[in-house]
């Protein structure tokens, strides 16, 4: 039905230009190994305009990063870094395809992930402590790692967080919710995988406009039924 699985690696450049033709402003990149006369597909990154301004416009200043197993023939990891919308839904901003989870293919990630959206003010990256990604923070800023070994060896204290960037998410939940809502396609060829999460970010993003459209009032529904919840018997 798909094809070969690996053709579907000889047009990954073919179809990184076209996503960079079609949305103008996205940053899409590919990383290969050259062994001689061999070229080998190692990485691939994706974040598509509208997840970028959306993310920088619209959402607090906090990252979740994850990834899981891809199933199919070949080996590989399907990771992202999501976001939370002003209605506390999951907000896509980049998504990748890595060899495998380690520090020199995650740095590649984040550098592209930073190319993306920048530095913006408060920004929180929340990963599930995975040591490559520890180790790449560590070679840049070897004082953050020995601060947070001294200080905050078992317990983060949301308290403690700045106010541009607090949310209610400590764990990697939104993380997992974006690997459950591309969870059968790991099973594709990688060209179909990324197309179709393509695919679904356009629905997705078409099915919360129209959403929105509906709404009544400046205050999200989210942020009203809270209100409404902790105002409850407080009297006039």
């Amino acid at each position: 039905m798909y094809g070969k699985w690996e053709d579907s690696f000889i047009m990954i450049n073919a179809f990184k230009e076209e996503i960079r033709n079609k949305n103008p402003g996205s940053v899409v990149d590919t990383d290969f190994e050259i062994s001689g006369n061999k070229k080998c597909f190692q990485r691939f990154f994706s974040s598509l305009a509208a997840c970028s301004r959306g993310f920088i416009l619209g959402c607090r200043p906090y990252i979740s990063l994850d990834g899981c197993h891809l199933k199919g023939k070949f080996n590989g990891v399907l990771v992202a870094a999501t976001g939370i919308d002003g209605n506390n839904s999951i907000f896509p901003v980049a998504y990748g395809v890595l060899e495998s989870e380690n520090t020199k293919s995650w740095t590649w990630f984040l550098n592209l992930l930073k190319e993306a959206i920048g530095t913006p003010n408060g920004l929180v990256i929340s990963s599930d402590m995975q040591k490559g990604l520890e180790v790449a923070i560590s070679e840049v800023y070897p004082n953050a790692i020995r601060y947070l070994n001294d200080n905050h060896k078992k317990i983060w204290s949301v308290s403690k967080f700045g106010t541009i960037s607090k949310c209610d998410y400590i764990t990697n939940n939104i993380s997992e919710s974006f690997n459950s809502w591309i969870g059968e396609l790991r099973y594709q060829p990688v060209i179909n995988l990324l197309d179709a999460i393509i695919e679904r970010l356009m629905v997705r993003f078409d099915n919360k406009r129209r959403i929105v459209e509906k709404w009544k009032g400046n205050i999200v529904p989210t942020a009203k039924k809270y209100l409404n919840e902790i105002s409850k018997n407080l009297g006039d």
